[in-house]
């Protein structure tokens, strides 16, 4: 890796967890400098500006959930249980995220506005290509008859992803798991409700 692609990687790795801790707002150049120890000129030389820099840290924390949730969904053989892996994987995250700070959608989504239409814009597209892997997995379990045939997909895959993570939200604000355990239990019974 060349000198100018790791200083890039290390302000936005460093950069990440600044980010979905403190928020965009708050988060300064001054932080990034502490952080990162390079100094902002440095960060100028590989970024426009600090919203460059938090589009980057927002997608590198996207791709890392991501990758992660895609190992527990290949692991499973069948869609029930495939969706039952992404709650078992959102269980886990609660108590253990894989960056600091907890979920990076929700933490942007919660902050990203027309202050930052970029911001908004990826979270957006991040809750699109979600909810569409969400349906493929759904259309494929009723092709594979392993889901029923009258599963209303988008409805079913929305409602799965904004309960999941309004769960984490108000987990999260409450101090403890119980709410996505019981969110949890409700999803998992309805991915019996329509399994084949």
């Amino acid at each position: 890796m060349r000198n100018a692609e790791a200083t890039k990687e290390l302000i936005v790795t460093r950069a990440m967890p600044l980010f979905n801790t403190k928020g965009y707002r708050a988060t300064s150049l001054s932080d990034i400098t502490k952080a990162t120890g390079v100094t902002k000129g440095a960060i100028y030389g590989n970024f426009n500006n600090k919203d460059a820099v938090a589009v980057a840290s927002f997608t590198k924390a996207v791709d890392l959930v991501i990758s992660e949730l895609r190992k527990e969904i290949k692991g499973a053989p069948t869609a029930p249980l495939k969706l039952k892996a992404i709650l078992n994987y959102y269980s886990a995250y609660i108590e253990n995220p894989p960056i600091e700070g907890g979920c990076p959608v929700i933490n942007t989504s919660v902050e990203a506005d027309d202050e930052h239409p970029q911001l908004r814009t990826r979270a957006v597209a991040t809750i699109a290509m979600i909810k569409d892997s969400l349906k493929q997995i759904i259309h494929r379990g009723i092709i594979e008859n392993q889901l029923r045939k009258d599963t209303p997909v988008e409805r079913f895959a929305t409602s799965f992803y904004a309960m999941i993570k309004g769960a984490i939200l108000i987990a999260r604000v409450e101090g403890h798991p119980r709410s996505l355990e019981l969110i949890k239990e409700q999803l998992a019974q309805q991915i019996d409700n329509i399994s084949s």
